[in-house]
């Protein structure tokens, strides 16, 4: 009776160790954020402003674009003391209408939303969004700052709506994003 529990143990041991490293390995695949900074980024002492373009977005809900892009200003201007940038403004003309050599001489942030999808069963759904945004300084060509963040959204749906999450995700990568920016050009203030 002994030797049967110790055995009994062994196998729920190895077999919780497997679980534990298979899951492990399996959340390693998983795309992570990055921060991309060019060794001679240096923001100036006080910008007065950062211009911020409208994201691109391919195959995203506009409204969930739209929530990302304007929670992201909003989050900026909110840590604006912390950056040594006086404001962040909305580039309002399309970009195509704004004089390239005007816009190459501004401190500016742009960025993409993409691989935006909804996978639902029965009873549960999954969100998943990838987003990059940005930071090029005045006088440079590339950008000096750049951000990669995928983002995922389980659910199940007793507990919460497709449209309730997809804004909570919406949110949740603004928010990302900007902290991302603002720890940037903060450390290299």
């Amino acid at each position: 009776m002994v030797i049967l529990g110790t055995r009994f143990t062994r196998r729920v041991l190895l077999s919780s160790l497997l679980t534990v490293f298979f899951s492990l390995m399996v959340a390693a695949c998983a795309p992570t954020p990055r921060v991309a900074v060019s060794p001679g980024f240096r923001p100036a002492a006080q910008v007065e402003t950062a211009y911020v373009v409208p994201f691109a977005a391919a195959l995203v809900p506009e409204t969930f674009s739209e929530t990302v892009f304007n929670d992201f200003v909003d989050q900026l201007n909110l840590s604006r003391r912390e950056t040594g940038v006086r404001t962040f403004a909305i580039l309002r003309e399309e970009l195509k209408e704004v004089d390239p050599s005007w816009l190459s001489r501004q401190f500016s942030i742009s960025g993409d939303i993409w691989s935006y999808v909804e996978d639902s069963g029965c009873c549960a759904t999954n969100i998943r969004v990838k987003a990059r945004v940005y930071v090029t300084e005045p006088g440079k060509s590339t950008p000096s700052v750049e951000i990669y963040v995928p983002l995922e959204s389980f659910f199940d749906h007793d507990r919460s709506t497709i449209d309730r999450e997809r804004d909570r995700l919406a949110r949740a990568l603004a928010r990302d994003l900007a902290q991302r920016i603002v720890a940037a050009i903060s450390s290299n203030r």
